[in-house]
């Protein structure tokens, strides 16, 4: 859960690149996992002329949150947004399924959203901050950026990024498979 970071309309992620530069209409990020692996997304469709420019700054806020965590306030948003939005997760019959498959495969308990709510009303910033270290690492990070390469291309090598070029098949663009 990165609500500070690039969850909802107010995080930072979309704050920063909606509200204060203009790039993109909203951007997010999420955090999935399931018993034997996790997976950290961030999406936003971004201006072609400012992606190199988005993404030093999305990269600036990653490492600034996991140098600094969320603030007391975002933390205090997170809280009471998550609270409020919980009961929405179980309204459709999908949600209800999909709720009674987590709780089987995961053996938990009957109560373990209670629980789950109450570890969240009690977690603090530098806990967030501990999580946030150990989990989003932004060296670690592997970056796809789909676009026009005669726009986009030279700006994203002067962020000194390895740039490995693929094309529509997901071939590198030497001939070399990606992977």
């Amino acid at each position: 859960m990165n609500y500070p970071l690039g969850t909802g309309f107010t995080s930072r992620l979309n704050q920063m690149l909606r509200e204060t530069k203009g790039w993109t209409y909203g951007a997010g990020s999420s955090y999935t996992g399931d018993k034997y692996t996790g997976r950290f997304q961030f999406s936003s469709g971004i201006r072609a002329d400012a992606t190199d420019s988005a993404l030093a700054e999305v990269m600036k806020e990653f490492n600034d949150y996991v140098q600094n965590g969320p603030t007391d306030a975002e933390l205090k948003f997170m809280q009471t947004a998550v609270a409020q939005s919980d009961a929405l997760n179980y309204e459709t019959a999908f949600q209800k399924a999909n709720f009674i498959r987590r709780i089987l495969e995961y053996n938990l308990p009957a109560d373990f959203v209670q629980q789950q709510s109450k570890i969240l009303k009690g977690m603090t910033a530098d806990q967030m901050k501990t999580i946030a270290a150990k989990y989003l690492q932004p060296d670690k990070i592997n970056i796809l950026l789909v676009g026009d390469k005669a726009k986009i291309l030279e700006g994203v090598k002067k962020l000194g990024y390895e740039v490995v070029e693929l094309d529509v098949d997901g071939n590198k663009v030497d001939g070399k498979k990606a992977f």
